[in-house]
């Protein structure tokens, strides 16, 4: 017979999902984690893993994850409406993976631990009241403690505050999987492509295979994401590759300042933690499920439930400072005065975008990035200044 009550019930399996279920279990809660698709499944995502991924993946997991990287590169390509600006070589390691791959791995860690896991199977309600949902494949199930990590749609974001996000501050990603064949050759570094999107840009990541190939940017700002896409792949292959483009909503910059309620925590892109600059979204969600299993371990041990909001929201702040800095620095990168000064510096000197890398690898913080950037556009402002005086 199944269980039907749980200390902790985790909504998704994606890495915020895993991450917290797995620090739970270890702790020895019961831990049931529910998702509405059966793993090892598709999730768009161009699956690239940072210094900083790495780092909080074995803090968390106590793994290797050797297993499920593809590739691995020590450099970056930096491109502008097709035009190499600059090339980073032998720096700071970059990693890539498949989410089909690397979802499966961390769930299957979770399992480890003992959490009991609910596969394809839809929620069809949530009852805050009586800390009870209901599932279309079975009877109710009852928590102490629910922890919503079930993505941009968040059904528990939507119990909440009555919307998972606002459509005119997200952004839209369209992918594509190019094989690697004759015509499409492999790679050893990866690419990242600005002006062609407004507002965001477009990347070439290499894999084992194949190559992903996507863009993302605001929707506000793009009003045919799918046709700019189309010129970027003629441009970057000379004909479009016949692959099939995917999409997904992405939070970045629409961040939650309340990410949860009492015993109601929201974690990873459910609680919009996705980075506006750097679209990194997988060390945020296990940064943020580990987070919530502290705060949800702290709240048990001192048998006051609906106190795990308040452990949980003083640890999240360190993600919200990052976030809030990262919006900032939007307005350096994308807006048309600014980024044309952006674009200009970036091909003269390799500090920019190795100090790009620096930030995605935690070895340099969002504070430091803005004042280091804001003090090379102002320097670049100053001379196009005079230069036309």
């Amino acid at each position: 017979m199944r269980k039907s009550r749980f200390d902790v019930i985790v909504v998704g399996g994606g890495p915020a999902g895993s991450a917290a279920s797995f620090a739970l279990a270890s702790k020895g809660l019961s831990v049931c984690l529910i998702d509405k698709s059966a793993f090892p499944r598709d999730k768009l995502c161009g699956g690239m893993l940072t210094l900083r991924s790495k780092a909080i993946f074995e803090k968390v997991f106590l793994a290797n994850w050797d297993p499920i990287i593809e590739t691995v590169a020590t450099g970056c390509d930096f491109y502008h409406k097709g035009t190499l600006l600059n090339s980073v070589r032998d720096y700071k390691e970059t990693f890539f993976t498949s989410r089909y791959s690397f979802d499966a791995f961390l769930l299957a860690l979770s399992e480890s631990q003992g959490v009991y896991l609910i596969q394809n199977a839809i929620i069809k309600d949530i009852s805050l009241d009586s800390n009870s949902l209901i599932l279309n494949t079975g009877p109710r199930l009852y928590y102490d403690f629910l922890i919503g990590a079930d993505g941009v749609h968040s059904l528990v974001a939507r119990k909440l505050f009555g919307r998972s996000f606002m459509r005119n501050r997200i952004a839209l990603g369209l992918q594509m999987d190019v094989p690697v064949d004759n015509r499409h050759k492999m790679i050893p570094h990866p690419e990242i492509h600005f002006g062609v999107v407004k507002w965001g840009y477009g990347w070439v990541f290499p894999k084992a295979t194949h190559l992903t190939v996507g863009m993302g940017g605001l929707l506000s700002q793009n009003s045919d994401l799918k046709c700019s896409l189309l010129q970027f792949l003629r441009q970057r292959f000379d004909a479009i590759p016949d692959s099939k483009i995917s999409g997904h909503y992405i939070p970045c910059g629409d961040y939650r300042k309340v990410p949860g309620k009492d015993n109601v925590l929201l974690c990873g892109d459910a609680a919009g933690l996705v980075d506006p600059i750097t679209g990194e979204g997988i060390a945020y969600a296990m940064e943020s499920g580990h987070y919530a299993a502290q705060a949800v371990f702290e709240a048990y041990d001192s048998g006051k439930a609906h106190s795990a909001y308040a452990q949980y929201i003083t640890k999240y702040r360190s993600i919200q400072r990052s976030l809030s800095l990262a919006n900032i620095l939007r307005y350096l990168i994308f807006p048309r005065i600014t980024g044309h000064l952006f674009i200009k510096a970036l091909p003269k000197t390799n500090t920019i975008p190795k100090k790009h890398i620096d930030l995605m690898s935690g070895d340099v913080s969002y504070e430091s990035y803005v004042q280091f950037l804001a003090r090379k556009l102002s320097s670049a402002l100053l001379k196009t200044i005079f230069r036309v005086g």
